[in-house]
């Protein structure tokens, strides 16, 4: 499959390439939707899409400037990233909820890499090359139409991650948000608090004031909405606004207490409380990001890191809003969008931007219609950038690290959520506490890595040792076969004499066919005997311990006080392998069914007494696996026919055709090797009954009558099978 996939990626590829010239307005409508979506414009959305705009403008202002701190940027950074990536995705996103700003991991892993930078370069020019490397490497992807790779990183570990990071996020502005001075927040989570704690009684009784009433205000709106407010669209406004309302209250009452405050010798402020001070007005001159190849090896990690957070962030984001309104979401061409927007943000002073799921809840929730949402948040940011920079000079840091707090929390997952991840699945559960953890002690993008890595390492584990089965009968329903997993609500019989079917719960592939090949034997060492000649002991090789690995199977499956003893056991004469699960086949698992089928062979005795009855069936064989075993010799293509032969001439025990093929020799349909793929097990084992007995009519008895004492029960049971219950056969 994945080798199809990829030679249809392949021609893909050339088409496109040899199309462009001719196809380049059509390239550019898709790479530009504001082409497709704007001319259809309905002027009955425009309210909602400026409440929307205005709404999520009033949110990302106190947010911008906030983030910005976590990434240890002048605040003003944080609200070029805003109106870069609002303005920017307008015209070429696809989804309309999905708004693209400054997030709270994008923010903290910035500042990881700002602080590893400290002293070789400026804060903003660490950010511009971080958001221009992102960018490009985002806007490939979305060229060479590679978002499948996003599938390789598992909600749990993003889960996980982000809660991680949320949490880091919390315990890293509790200094300030408690007036706790001089602690450095880069510290490790566990310093932090060890510092915080040691420096407690040096802590700002005012600026401890500015925090505490900030927190409880917010958290306290959000409570009383939600209690009273569902179902009220103006009442909870009032939630969704308690950001930018908090930010201006505090920035009056800052601007109170601070009035008559001394000035130094400069002639600036002596603020009574910590505050943001100056904020420069306007926008910065463009400027091309610069580094050099020494400091690119060094941060190229981090980078990777911002990378994968960034697109992940974005996209589990917008397919959660396109699934929830159930529009279509082009996943390569959010890459592109992606891509572009931090490409251009680079050079305007911004940093890396990508999805915010809080501020796209809020536009879902004030009934956006289309992107154009987007542009009237950017041109919010753009009029405070102009005119509102002077108030921010009284923006008190406690109340900002508590409208970070605030914001962030939503991000950290209830203990819930992880409780379900381990009832679904334990392994779920610790890929996203190997992230959790991870990234709160050590970093995101250590906690990302080995978040993915674990879950890459039990999926390798899955597909080296999945689970086999053995199935057996539902009495009653001749044509339905199940696991033992399934034995307990069904009332089960075996196959017939000398015939197992097997089930592999995994494709044939080279990390797995060993196992499957041990697994197999041992199953036909449990229940079947051996057939071939028995060597003497100076026949047997120095490593030949069979005898002795099959007594212990068979006390281990039958009871240590069994005596069942070999004669007990029928011969085996069949191995049926349901492939229902199986969809891709390679080399080595090709090369492992010959092999498996020589061992079958081998036991059954069929080497040492050639006239002894064994095959290797096949069922419920997908297309693809199909014509792979065709090609390799082990079957052949479905002759129509000879399956018209069967039908007509050999029907099966249930009067339906198993699925045989090829030319009918002296002996009949049933003995070629290509009548061995079936339509389903119930097929596969009539066609060994009736094989088996045209086999004891059409070759005579050989090796003093081995062949009619072996095999006259399984041919036998054929012929003795009453017509009008055909589950009573006579089983083991």
């Amino acid at each position: 499959m994945a080798d199809q996939e990829l030679k249809a990626y392949g021609r893909g590829i050339v088409n496109w390439v040899k199309a462009f010239p001719s196809n380049t307005p059509r390239y550019i409508t898709e790479r530009l939707p504001i082409i497709k979506w704007l001319p259809k414009y309905n002027r009955g959305w425009a309210l909602r899409d400026i409440i929307a705009g205005v709404t999520v403008g009033l949110i990302v202002v106190p947010q911008g400037m906030s983030y910005s701190k976590i990434a240890g940027l002048p605040v003003q950074h944080g609200l070029y990233s805003a109106y870069i990536g609002a303005i920017f995705y307008c015209f070429m996103g696809t989804s309309k909820d999905l708004t693209i700003g400054p997030t709270a991991v994008i923010s903290l892993i910035t500042g990881e890499l700002v602080a590893e930078l400290a002293g070789r370069m400026s804060a903003p020019a660490v950010a511009a090359i971080s958001c221009l490397c992102v960018g490009a490497l985002t806007l490939i992807l979305g060229v060479l139409r590679l978002g499948i790779i996003l599938d390789f990183f598992p909600t749990t570990v993003l889960v996980g991650y982000t809660s991680g990071a949320a949490a880091t996020i919390v315990i890293q502005q509790i200094p300030k948000w408690l007036g706790v001075p001089n602690i450095n927040n880069r510290a490790p989570v566990y310093d932090i608090i060890i510092n915080m704690l040691k420096a407690i009684k040096t802590l700002s009784w005012l600026d401890l004031v500015f925090g505490l009433v900030g927190f409880f205000i917010l958290v306290g709106i959000g409570l009383a909405v939600d209690r009273w407010g569902r179902g009220k669209f103006s009442i909870q406004m009032i939630k969704i606004s308690r950001f930018f309302i908090v930010t201006v209250l505090a920035t009056v009452a800052s601007f109170l207490v601070n009035k008559g405050a001394p000035l130094d010798a400069k002639g600036q402020i002596i603020p009574r409380i910590s505050i943001l001070k100056t904020v420069p007005s306007g926008l910065p001159h463009p400027a091309v990001p610069g580094i050099t190849a020494e400091i690119f090896r060094e941060i190229v990690p981090k980078l990777f890191a911002i990378a994968l957070a960034t697109i992940l962030e974005h996209i589990a984001i917008a397919k959660a809003f396109a699934r929830k309104n159930r529009y279509q979401l082009d996943t390569n061409q959010e890459l592109l969008a992606l891509g572009a927007a931090n490409i251009t943000a680079s050079f305007f002073g911004a940093y890396t931007v990508t999805g915010s799921f809080s501020r796209s809840a809020v536009k879902f929730q004030c009934g956006v219609k289309s992107p154009f949402a987007g542009f009237v948040t950017g041109a919010l940011v753009l009029l405070a950038l102009y005119f509102l920079t002077p108030a921010f000079f009284y923006i008190p840091d406690a109340a900002l690290s508590a409208v970070i707090m605030v914001a962030v929390s939503t991000l950290i997952s209830p203990p819930s959520v992880f409780v379900q991840f381990y009832k679904v699945n334990l392994w779920d559960f610790l890929a996203s506490q190997v992230a959790l953890w991870v990234t709160i002690f050590v970093s995101v993008e250590a906690g990302i890595a080995s978040g993915v890595g674990f879950s890459l390492l039990v999926l390798l584990f899955r597909i080296a040792r999945p689970h086999f089965h053995v199935l057996h009968q539902v009495k009653d329903r001749p044509d339905l076969f199940v696991d033992e997993s399934l034995s307990k609500s069904f009332e089960t019989v075996p196959a017939p004499h000398g015939i197992l079917v097997f089930k592999p719960e995994e494709s044939a592939t080279f990390p797995n066919v060993e196992s499957f090949q041990s697994w197999a034997l041992d199953e036909v060492y449990k229940y079947t005997r051996f057939g071939g000649r028995v060597k003497s002991v100076s026949e047997k090789m120095w490593s030949d311990d069979l005898d002795v690995h099959i007594r212990n199977l068979r006390k281990a499956t039958h009871g240590a006080d069994s005596k069942i003893t070999d004669d007990d056991l029928p011969q085996l004469r069949a191995v049926i392998l349901d492939m229902s699960a199986i969809n891709q086949i390679d080399s080595t698992g090709l090369q492992n069914l010959f092999d498996l089928r020589d061992l079958f062979r081998d036991y059954a005795g069929v080497t040492d007494y050639p006239t002894l009855f064994f095959e290797l069936h096949f069922a419920n064989v997908q297309a693809n696996v199909l014509n792979i075993l065709e090609r390799s010799g082990i079957t052949r293509p479905l002759s129509p026919a000879a399956l018209q032969d069967v039908k007509t001439d050999a029907p099966s025990a249930h009067g339906g055709a198993h699925f045989s093929s090829g030319p009918v020799d002296e002996r009949g349909p049933y003995l070629k090797e290509e009548g061995l793929v079936h339509f389903t097990v119930r097929d596969a084992i009539d066609a060994v009954l009736i094989r088996a007995q045209a086999w004891e009519k059409d070759v005579p008895a050989g090796e003093e009558g081995h062949h009619a004492s072996s095999d006259s029960d399984l041919a036998t049971e054929q012929k003795e099978r009453p017509a009008e219950n055909k589950t009573e056969l006579n089983y083991v």
